[in-house]
C-alpha cells in the first residue's frame, strides 16, 4: 500500500508590521558566541558590487525582516541543510539563522525534521502489524500507557512540545539541538572488535598460543511508521547499508548481494517521555530509546534500551549508548539479560539514498 508524502503544515503565527524581537533571544549560547551575536545584531545584508565605485545591488537586503523570516521558514522546510549553511553567507543571515526562533519553532513542530515524527508510545506490533485492541505489546514493555480518562481532554503534541520552551529549553533552537530524537536519513552502526585466545597446538609452547581478533557489526535503521530494522552480521557497512530495507527481510537471498539481510530482524521503537504525557505514577524521563525486535526463533523477543547522546559539540543526537539488552521467552515467560562486555555504542551515518524515508515502512494492510 503506497504512502503519500505528507504536505508541509505550518503552525499559526502572529502577523507583525515591523522587525520582530519576540523570537530573537540569544539565550542558551555561550558567553563568547552571545557577545558575537550581539555585535552583528544591527548589521544589514551587504550588497555585491563589481567595482569599488559601483553602488551595491542586493534586492534581498531591502526585504523587511518579518518577510525574510517567512522565506527562511520555507527554506528550512524544503532543505534544512541549505538553511543551516545560509549562516555562511553573511553576518546578518548568520544572526537570523541563529536567533530567529520563529523559524526554529516551525522546524521543531514540523513532521519533516522535528518532533512531530517521533513516537513516545508504541505505534505498531513487533512484527509491523497495527496495534490491536488487546495491546499485546504492552506486557513485554511494562511501560506506561496514557493516564487520561477522556480522549478529548488529551493535550495535543504541539501543546506538549511548546510547554518545554522556555521552562526546560530557553529557545526552540536549543530544544531542537538538545532534546533526544532519532534520525531517519541514515542508519546507526556499532563496530565491535575484541580479542580472544585461540586453541594452542599440543606440541607448541604456551607463549606461542594464537590470538584471534573478532570483528562484527550491529546495524539499526529507524522508520517513520514506528518500525525498525536490526541486524547483527560480520558483513561490512558497504555490503549492508545499500540493502537495509524492509523488503529484504525474511527472504532467501542465496548468493545475491542482499545475502547479509537474511539475518535481519523487524522491530519497533519509541522514545521515553515527555513526562507530561503520562500519569504521575508512570512518568518517564526523556532521553531513552527503547527497541523491541523479533528473536532468532519465534518464541523469543528481544528488547534493547539506549541512551541518546552526542559525539561532540558540532554533532547532536548521533550516538546510541547501551543501557541494557534482554531476551524474552514467550513459552516460559522468562527474561534473560545479555552481557554487553564487548559491545560498543552506535554511531549515526547519513545515507543519501534513504532520503527522509517517507515511503518506507512495515505496516501491513488489514
Amino acid at each position: 500500500m503506497a504512502k503519500s508524502v505528507p504536505q508541509h503544515s505550518y503552525p499559526s503565527q502572529h502577523t507583525t508590521t515591523g522587525p520582530s524581537t519576540a523570537y530573537s533571544s540569544p539565550h542558551g549560547l555561550s558567553p563568547a558566541i552571545q557577545a558575537l551575536v550581539n555585535d552583528v545584531a544591527t548589521l544589514s545584508i551587504p550588497g555585491l558590487s563589481s567595482s569599488p565605485t559601483d553602488t551595491p545591488s542586493c534586492p534581498i537586503s531591502t526585504v523587511p525582516e518579518e518577510i525574510l523570516a517567512d522565506i527562511l521558514i520555507h527554506l528550512a522546510m524544503e532543505d534544512f541543510v541549505s538553511f543551516v549553511r545560509l549562516a555562511q553567507v553573511c553576518k546578518r543571515l548568520a544572526y537570523l539563522t541563529t536567533t530567529e526562533d520563529r523559524v526554529w519553532k516551525h522546524i521543531v513542530l514540523g513532521h519533516d525534521h522535528g518532533f512531530a515524527a517521533m513516537h513516545y508510545t508504541w505505534a505498531c506490533e513487533v512484527d509491523g502489524e497495527p496495534l490491536g485492541n488487546n495491546e499485546q505489546g504492552g506486557f513485554l514493555l511494562g511501560a506506561a500507557t496514557l493516564g487520561l480518562s477522556d480522549v478529548d481532554d488529551t493535550p495535543s503534541f504541539t501543546s506538549l512540545t511548546q510547554c518545554l520552551v522556555p521552562a526546560v529549553y530557553p529557545t526552540y533552537r536549543i530544544l531542537f539541538q538538545r532534546r533526544p530524537r532519532v534520525r531517519f536519513n541514515g542508519c546507526y552502526i556499532s563496530t565491535v572488535n575484541y580479542m580472544r585466545p585461540g586453541q594452542s597446538s599440543p606440541t607448541s609452547l604456551t607463549w606461542n598460543s594464537p590470538i584471534h581478533i573478532v570483528t562484527y557489526y550491529r546495524y539499526l535503521r529507524f522508520l517513520r511508521d514506528g518500525t525498525c530494522i536490526s541486524l547483527l552480521t560480520t558483513s561490512e557497512p558497504a555490503d549492508v547499508v545499500p540493502y537495509l530495507y524492509v523488503k529484504h527481510i525474511h527472504k532467501n537471498h542465496g548468493s545475491l548481494p542482499t545475502a547479509p539481510m537474511k539475518d535481519a530482524l523487524l522491530g519497533r521503537w519509541r522514545l521515553t517521555g515527555p513526562d507530561r504525557l503520562h500519569a504521575p505514577e508512570h512518568a518517564e524521563k526523556e532521553g531513552t530509546l527503547i527497541v523491541e525486535t523479533e528473536g532468532v526463533l519465534p518464541k523469543y523477543l528481544n528488547k534493547m534500551a539506549f541512551r541518546v547522546g552526542n559525539t561532540g559539540r558540532g554533532a547532536t543526537n548521533n550516538k546510541l549508548m547501551w543501557q541494557g539488552y534482554w531476551s524474552y521467552n514467550r513459552l516460559t515467560d522468562d527474561w534473560a539479560e545479555y552481557g554487553l562486555k564487548n559491545d560498543r555504542a552506535f554511531y549515526w551515518s547519513r545515507v543519501k539514498s534513504y532520503g527522509l524515508s517517507w515511503d518506507e515502512g512495515a505496516f501491513k494492510p488489514n
